[in-house]
């Protein structure tokens, strides 16, 4: 019997256009989706039992903010704070960053975002539920390393002087 589930990602996203964009995405890359149209549905979520392993987060929301959201999540007990990949249009991007990291961003993406950069980001940093039920053949296997070619005499790269 296989065991293969899906990762649930969660978008905190009160653009209805931009949020069914990323839904429309994520799910063609084969993850869930949740959608949260503001700070406070989406910490609901994340109390629930609803599983969630990676979040997806607009810093301009109503009412709450996504850096009140992120202060509130870092509240919660560890199983309920899922990495987060900031996804936003702020123009203070660059100066939010070490910020958005001391609040546990993974990623910070400024709007229009690259779409493969989103999904790198997505599979780099979204929860592994599906390794841990995975079966204990798959999971005891270690990962065969690739060796790296040897190079000998002249660099690839030459350098003039």
């Amino acid at each position: 019997m296989e065991n293969t589930q899906k990762q649930t990602i969660l978008v905190v996203e009160d653009n209805e256009n931009t949020s069914r964009l990323l839904e429309t995405i994520l799910r063609s890359a084969g993850y869930e989706v949740t959608r949260a149209p503001d700070a406070e549905e989406g910490l609901r979520i994340l109390e629930s039992e609803a599983p969630v392993d990676l979040i997806l987060l607009d810093l301009f929301l109503p009412g709450a903010d996504g850096m009140q959201f992120l202060r509130l999540r870092a509240d919660m007990a560890p199983d309920r704070q899922p990495p987060v990949i900031v996804v936003s249009a702020t123009e203070d991007m660059d100066t939010l960053r070490p910020q958005l990291r001391e609040l546990g961003a993974k990623l910070a993406l400024r709007k229009p975002f690259d779409v493969q950069e989103l999904l790198d980001g997505v599979s780099r940093h979204a929860n592994k539920r599906s390794a841990k039920t995975a079966a204990p053949s798959a999971a005891a296997a270690p990962a065969a390393k690739t060796p790296r070619p040897k190079t000998k005499g002249k660099s690839a790269t030459k350098s003039r002087s």
